[in-house]
């Protein structure tokens, strides 16, 4: 049984990996549900939500170290609004982090759903603005609204132990007018700080299972570099869609079981 979760796990860590470096986020908005669901098909023992929130904190962090480097080749980061963003994404991910041993897994589950919904509603609307812009010193944005939108998102994103990514690109998408493939390098900046506040956080409270974790991170390491590279090649559009298409399945899957 032991071995069955090991090789699980280092699978599951393989393809969180490659979207992660694909679609510029940590990869917990499909590690989540994958956790949470595929263990109960080889006949392994369900995990609890607040288990998979520990391992996808691990998860995240380094799937977003990794996806950044490789994206940073390709001059895809806009490090002022990662910056901006980041910040108090951090803080707002570290304060609910902190206070999550207290949060029930019922609210955490229902928290993702709203979550990767509002993520998947962003995404299916379709853009106004050019989105061939991709020099860094023409991009211009609102920095008091990425400063709202930062500290926000990071007091749910620590709730339910993700990096928030995946409800960062569409926010800097539609709210900030942010190329796409700029807003995908510039979540992977923000999700290392957002989701290395969850981490310290989480790590006050004993909440980590950390030879599960590690399993998962090798599968991240590789999975992240082929992701970036292909991500390069996919027109933005597709690149969006998948990310929508991601994000709805995850978040019917949810709602689903908290109904």
């Amino acid at each position: 049984m032991e071995f069955d979760i090991y090789a699980l796990l280092l699978v599951l860590g393989l393809l969180g990996g490659f979207i992660s470096g694909l679609l510029g986020i940590g990869g917990g908005i499909i590690m989540v549900p994958l956790l949470l669901y595929t263990p109960q098909l080889f006949g392994i023992p369900e995990l609890a939500m607040r288990t998979v929130a520990g391992i996808t904190t691990v998860q995240s962090f380094v799937g977003a170290v990794f996806g950044a480097y490789n994206h940073n080749k390709f001059k895809r980061i806009h490090l002022p609004l990662a910056y901006l963003m980041g910040i108090p994404m951090a803080i707002g991910s570290f304060t609910g982090s902190f206070f999550s041993e207290d949060v029930s897994n019922e609210f955490m589950l229902k928290a993702f759903g709203l979550m990767a919904m509002t993520a998947a509603i962003l995404l299916l609307i379709p853009k106004k603005k050019d989105d061939n812009l991709q020099d860094l010193e023409h991009v211009s944005f609102s920095k008091g609204l990425a400063v709202i939108i930062g500290g926000t998102i990071g007091v749910f994103a620590g709730i339910i132990g993700q990096g928030g990514a995946f409800l960062f690109i569409p926010a800097m998408i539609y709210f900030l007018s942010i190329p796409t493939r700029v807003a995908i390098g510039t979540a992977l900046i923000i999700g290392i700080m957002s989701s290395s506040a969850v981490l310290v956080g989480r790590l006050g409270s004993a909440q980590i299972p950390w030879v599960w974790s590690l399993i998962i991170v090798v599968g991240v390491l590789i999975g992240a570099h082929f992701g970036s590279h292909l991500s390069q090649k996919i027109h933005v559009k597709i690149l969006r869609y998948i990310l929508a298409v991601i994000i709805i399945a995850t978040a019917v899957k949810i709602w689903i079981e908290v109904l």
